[in-house]
C-alpha cells in the first residue's frame, strides 16, 4: 500500500472509531495529496457533514461528484444535494437530484428527495409528479406516500392527498406525522368521525403524544356540535325553528310521497315549502308517525325567480363572505339564501359554508363534506310549475 492510501486507511479508520478530528484531518492531507480521489471527497464531505460544517461539506462533496460514474456516484450526489439544502441552495440541489435520478436504475431516495426539493420550491405539480415515481419504487417508503399527500394537499387536490396519507399510515402504522395529517386532512372536508378514528389509533399505540390527545379534544367538540347543528337526520321540527325557515318565512305546503328508488325500498315523502323567492323541497323518510316525525334526507333549494334573486342584496340572511382579498363583501339573496343552507343542512361554519358552494359554482359535479353531499340538480315533479322545471341546490346525506 502506498503512503497516501495508509494515510487514507488511517483516516477511515479514525472516522470509524469516532475520531472526528483525526480523521478529518487525514482525509485533508490526502485529498491535497490525491485530488482525483473521489471516495476520500466522500467521506470527507460525509465527515464534514456529520459535524454539521455545510459549507465545507458541499465543497467537499462537489469534488467528490466531479468525475460522474462509479459505484459510489448516486451517494455522493444524495449526500452532496443534502448539504446544498442545508445550505438553503435548493435549485442547485433540485439539479444534482435530477442527475442522481437520471442513473439506472433510478433509487427510489433520489426520486424521493427530489420531489420533496421540488415541494420546499413550490413546484407542487412537479413535485407529485416525481413523488408518485418514489412510492412506485419503493413500495414500502412511508414518506415517500406522505410527502406525496403534502404535495397534494399543496396543490388542492385533497382526495388524492388523503389517499396518499392514507397509504404512507398503511406502510408505516406508527408513523405519528402521517395520522396525524390524515387526521387534519379528513377534519377539514368534514370527516370529523373518520379523523377521530385516526386519532384513537394513534393513541392507541402512543398514549402520552400530546398533540393527538389536544386535536382529539377539539374535534369530539366540533363533531358534537356538527351534530347538534345539522338538520340532515333532524325532523321538520328543528326545520321550522331554522333560520331558512324563519327569515326567508318559509310556508308548509303540500306533501306528496317521493318516486321509489327501489323495490321494497322504505316509503318516502317531499313536503314543499315556499316563499316569495324560494322554494324548499324537503326529502323524509319514513314519516309513520304523523306529520314532522320523518328524519331529513336531503333539502333542495330552488330559486322560483333566480334573476330577480341574483339581483337583489341579502337583507334577509345578513350573509357576508371573505373574499381573497379579505376584505368582507355583501352577498345577493340567491347566494345567502344558498350558504345558509348549506351551513344548516351540514352544520358547518359559514367559511365553510362558502368554500363548498363555490367549489360548486366552479364547476365541480358535486362535493362531499361531512358525510353529506352537495349538486346542483332539478327539483322532481316541477315541470308542469310556472316557468318550467325548477334547478337548485341539493344537499343530501350520503349514501
Amino acid at each position: 500500500m502506498t503512503s497516501s492510501g495508509a494515510q487514507r486507511a488511517r483516516a477511515l479508520d479514525l472516522l470509524s472509531r469516532g475520531d472526528m478530528v483525526g480523521g478529518i484531518a487525514g482525509l485533508e492531507g490526502h485529498v491535497a495529496g490525491a485530488p482525483d480521489d473521489a471516495g476520500a471527497w466522500l467521506a470527507l464531505g460525509a465527515a464534514y457533514a456529520a459535524e454539521e460544517r455545510w459549507a465545507d461539506a458541499a465543497r467537499a462533496l462537489a469534488r467528490a461528484v466531479e468525475p460522474g460514474g462509479g459505484e459510489e456516484e448516486i451517494e455522493a450526489r444524495l449526500a452532496y444535494a443534502r448539504a446544498l439544502v442545508r445550505l438553503g441552495r435548493l435549485d442547485e440541489a433540485a439539479a444534482e437530484l435530477r442527475r442522481g435520478a437520471a442513473i439506472e436504475p433510478p433509487d427510489p431516495r433520489a426520486l424521493r428527495e427530489l420531489g420533496v426539493v421540488l415541494y420546499d420550491l413550490r413546484l407542487y405539480d412537479e413535485a407529485a409528479r416525481w413523488l408518485a415515481r418514489a412510492c412506485e419504487a419503493a413500495p414500502e417508503d412511508a414518506r415517500a406516500a406522505f410527502a406525496l399527500g403534502l404535495a397534494h394537499e399543496a396543490r388542492r387536490e385533497i382526495a388524492p392527498a388523503i389517499a396518499a396519507y392514507r397509504e404512507a399510515v398503511r406502510r408505516a402504522p406508527s408513523f405519528a406525522d402521517a395520522r396525524l395529517t390524515l387526521a387534519d386532512a379528513l377534519a377539514s372536508i368534514g370527516e370529523h368521525a373518520r379523523a377521530l378514528g385516526e386519532l384513537e389509533a394513534l393513541l392507541a399505540r402512543e398514549r402520552s403524544h400530546e398533540q393527538a390527545a389536544r386535536n382529539r379534544e377539539v374535534l369530539q367538540r366540533a363533531l358534537a356540535e356538527m351534530r347538534a347543528r345539522r338538520l340532515l337526520g333532524k325532523t321538520e321540527r328543528e326545520l321550522a325553528r331554522s333560520a331558512l325557515v324563519i327569515e326567508a318565512q318559509l310556508r308548509r305546503r303540500e306533501a306528496r310521497a317521493a318516486p321509489a328508488t327501489a323495490e321494497g325500498a322504505a316509503a318516502r315523502q317531499i313536503v314543499r315549502y315556499t316563499a316569495p323567492l324560494l322554494e324548499l323541497h324537503v326529502t323524509l323518510d319514513s314519516p309513520n308517525n304523523g306529520p314532522g316525525s320523518g328524519a331529513i334526507e336531503a333539502l333542495h333549494l330552488a330559486l322560483t325567480d333566480p334573476d330577480r334573486a341574483a339581483r337583489a342584496e341579502d337583507d334577509v340572511f345578513k350573509v357576508t363572505v371573505i373574499g381573497e382579498d379579505g376584505r368582507q363583501a355583501p352577498v345577493s339573496y340567491a347566494t345567502g339564501a344558498s350558504l345558509t343552507l348549506v351551513r344548516e343542512a351540514i352544520g358547518c361554519p359559514m367559511t365553510q359554508a362558502n368554500a363548498l358552494y363555490t367549489s360548486l359554482l366552479k364547476g365541480s359535479p358535486s362535493v362531499d363534506w361531512g358525510g353529506a353531499t352537495l349538486r346542483f340538480a332539478s327539483v322532481p315533479g316541477t315541470g308542469g310549475a310556472p316557468g318550467g322545471e325548477r334547478h337548485g341546490l341539493l344537499v343530501s346525506q350520503r349514501a
